[in-house]
């Protein structure tokens, strides 16, 4: 049943993901059309302070859902319904003070826009954005209880309907009214529709929240509260390494470099978010895993996690390396490009970024945020003082330079240790060896493609392109079914494979 839940979360997870996934592209292409560069990198600006004023959560959606995965299992709805109690009082003071936050840098805003909008409409813009953001304080406690219970395909289908639905009534409004006002307000009525009919659906079919009083002890508090400002920790350093890319741009250089930079981000944060949304669906089914204490069993299920992780990631990698220049010009124009150097750097963050997905799984379904708390700050220090020597020297690429150094310096290390440590126990140095084996792989496929595509990624139409996607996706996975044939990792997604397709016959 675990297995099964997990892939109906998985392939859940994808699908609406890429549902999703067009209709924002449109968006930005018709939102650079009709309200400029300037804007579009206003918005994408506006979104990195917000996501810095989530702090104050100090991480405790995690930590709640760690906590309930062991009442859970034991059907303890007195303890469960405590919890959620404490989510939700928490939440509610939390949006209170993201609003007072976000009020009191109002006046400052000029410090990163430099005049390059009208700061009247830019305030008003910015405390549209605020209200988006604080309406989920109020109202997504209760989501907990479906990602707990792995039921958390149907909260990806609630919000893909909800994303679709916002980028179709976005384009309407660009088109007839290209008015940045009325495209914010769409985005706000549409989330708190959604979030009150999520709310009515977990109601009805838990009811039992409403009867039952809730209560948690005070040793259970305490081990919350350790967990939260371990979070907070992890949170902060998160938020420093990847929540101020835009932050630093604006300062150091300008909203239309924002804008390009963000056109690119958001084809590789959209790959990302789709493999990193698949795995983070079978957090739940890890966490009740766990409660088992089987360190061998969750090991032999890392090992099949991780491969499969290997083979997405550098997939992904290396067919957006090939494609992705190509991609920018035809969606939007050459204006919008930015230089190889840059680009290189993106991808080789999102490589790491991706290779570690299954390492945060099992870590964060086992709860390890205390061990390595202060960690997540060294790498945000390391991250902040490399970007902003780097940017003054190369401008751009010295940025995202700064986040490659941090990454590989620091969090590349230490998470699989601790994982390896406490939940496996064992020794790591077998997670490197496999991890630095299939990164030696992965070259294989990475020059033979830009080898092959090298006459056909100049080439800015549409077929060229298609033809180009083709040749990655045929090279790349024959090259690895050809060379992993052999393993017992291949075998067991192989024979998964049969039986999906015996079933379907």
């Amino acid at each position: 049943m675990r297995v099964k839940k997990a892939g109906i979360n998985v392939f859940v997870s994808l699908v609406t993901y890429i549902i999703s996934f067009f209709p924002v592209f449109i968006v930005r292409k018709m939102f650079l059309t009709y309200l400029g560069e300037e804007l579009l990198g206003l918005s994408s600006l506006y979104t990195n302070i917000i996501g810095l004023l989530a702090i104050v959560e100090l991480g405790i959606g995690t930590a709640i859902i760690f906590a309930l995965y062991k009442p859970f299992a034991e059907d303890d709805k007195v303890k469960i319904k405590g919890y959620v109690d404490f989510y939700a009082k928490f939440y509610r003071i939390t949006g209170c003070i993201v609003s007072a936050l976000g009020l009191c840098i109002i006046p400052f805003l000029n410090f990163f826009i430099k005049g390059q909008v009208g700061m009247v409409e830019a305030r008003i813009y910015f405390i549209l954005f605020l209200v988006n953001t604080v309406i989920s304080y109020f109202f997504s406690y209760k989501l907990c209880m479906l990602y707990v219970s792995q039921q958390g395909y149907k909260v990806s289908i609630l919000n893909t309907a909800a994303k679709v639905a916002i980028a179709v009534l976005q384009i309407i409004s660009l088109k007839l009214f290209a008015s940045f006002y009325i495209y914010l307000i769409i985005q706000i009525v549409v989330n708190l529709i959604y979030y009150l009919v999520t709310n009515l659906y977990i109601d009805k079919n838990f009811k039992w929240l409403k009867t039952t009083d809730g209560h948690i002890s005070n040793e259970e508090k305490s081990s919350l509260s350790k967990n939260m400002k371990a979070l907070f920790i992890h949170k902060l350093g998160g938020l420093i390494v990847l929540g101020t890319d835009n932050i630093l741009i604006s300062t150091f250089l300008n909203l239309n470099i924002v804008a390009k930079f963000n056109s690119y981000n958001m084809v590789i944060s959209s790959a990302q978010s789709i493999i990193i949304s698949g795995l983070s669906s079978i957090t739940a089914s890890i966490g009740n895993l766990l409660t088992e204490e089987d360190n061998d069993k969750s090991y032999e299920v890392h090992k099949k996690l991780f491969f499969i992780n290997f083979w997405i990631a550098s997939f992904v990698t290396i067919s957006l390396f090939n494609t992705l220049e190509q991609f920018v010009v035809i969606w939007l124009d050459k204006t919008q490009l930015i230089d190889s150097f840059t680009v290189a750097i993106l991808l080789i963050n999102l490589y790491f970024m991706l290779m570690r997905s299954s390492i945060d799984s099992f870590k964060e379904a086992g709860g390890i945020y205390y061990q390595d708390r202060y960690v997540a700050i060294i790498e945000a220090v390391v991250n902040l003082v490399s970007s902003l020597i780097l940017v003054k020297l190369i401008g751009l690429p010295g940025i995202f330079l700064g986040t490659l150094i941090s990454n590989f310096g620091v969090i590349f290390w230490i998470k699989p240790m601790l994982v390896y440590k406490y939940i496996f126990k064992k020794e790591v140095k077998n997670y490197f060896k496999v991890y630095f084996k299939y990164m030696l792989v992965a070259l294989v496929p990475l020059v033979t493609t830009i080898v092959i595509t090298s006459s056909i990624k100049n080439v800015y139409t549409i077929s060229f392109f298609l033809l180009n996607c083709v040749i990655n996706i045929i090279v790349i996975n024959v090259i690895y079914m050809v060379v992993f044939r052999n393993t017992n990792e291949f075998k067991y997604y192989k024979n998964i494979a049969m039986g999906l397709i015996k079933k379907i016959k």
